[in-house]
């Protein structure tokens, strides 16, 4: 089965090189009214792109985080949580109560959700458009970056990167895992998760390998999910946003 949605979905590769060719204010226009006509968390709309256009901010982020493709995008947008729309119009005491609420965990996660949910729409937008893109996920090192810069209010908080351009490389489509490792019927079935996580393992070990590089899947797991970081900065910032995760 076939059609031009699909192939374009099947096909995605993150671009991490950009050409010189402008993205022009009408092709952002249009990306960005397709990520929001998705769904999103009780129609409160809670995420908000804000577009970075100062190289030199581009190029402090870059060098506090150490993903290039950010000071070298055409286009750089910061993807944000963001409450604080919905207490516009509220008298105080609405606005207390919802303040109250908005601290739970549960509408931190659906803001959380709504935010994965555009970007994604925008990310096939723009490659509809023949534009690249790539996300950086966390704000954990350039946060405050954002904050001393972007005048972020309560209960706005910074979740994403999204940087978009024209490629200026095709880096191939990596494999994914095979359905098995994604679908399941009826109940979780861990003795078909580890079958097919061991036959993605084979296959991501020969990718690197093509890519001259000595590392599998599950290697690389291993090596990011047992690296000692500390990220309570992030947990604390998610706080002082006002989420309290009550």
């Amino acid at each position: 089965m076939s059609n031009p949605t699909l192939d374009l979905l099947n096909q995605h590769m993150s671009i991490r090189a950009f050409t010189d060719d402008p993205v022009t204010d009408e092709q952002v226009q249009e990306i960005f009214h397709a990520a929001v006509a998705g769904p999103n968390m009780n129609n409160y709309q809670p995420v908000t792109f804000i577009e970075i256009t100062s190289q030199k901010l581009k190029a402090e982020i870059t060098a506090q985080v150490g993903m290039k493709y950010i000071e070298t995008a055409t286009r750089y947008f910061v993807v944000a949580v963001d409450y604080n729309k919905d207490l516009i119009g509220l008298t105080p005491e609405e606005k207390a109560l919802a303040e109250e609420n908005i601290k739970r965990y549960n509408v931190l996660e659906g803001g959380i959700i709504s935010a994965g949910i555009a970007l994604g729409r925008a990310q096939v937008a723009a490659e509809s458009l023949g534009l690249g893109s790539v996300t950086m996920a966390g704000a954990l090192k350039a946060f405050e970056l954002y904050e001393s810069e972007l005048n972020l209010p309560k209960y706005v908080k910074a979740v994403m990167g999204f940087s978009i351009g024209y490629p200026a490389q095709d880096p191939g489509i990596k494999p994914k895992l095979d359905l098995d490792g994604v679908l399941m019927k009826d109940g979780y079935h861990q003795e078909q998760m580890v079958e097919a996580v061991m036959r993605y393992d084979k296959i991501m070990t020969d990718y690197y390998a093509q890519r001259g590089v000595t590392r599998s899947w599950i290697s690389n797991n291993v090596r990011m999910l047992t690296a000692n970081r500390d990220t309570s900065e992030l947990t604390q910032y998610t706080q002082n946003k006002g989420f309290n995760l009550k």
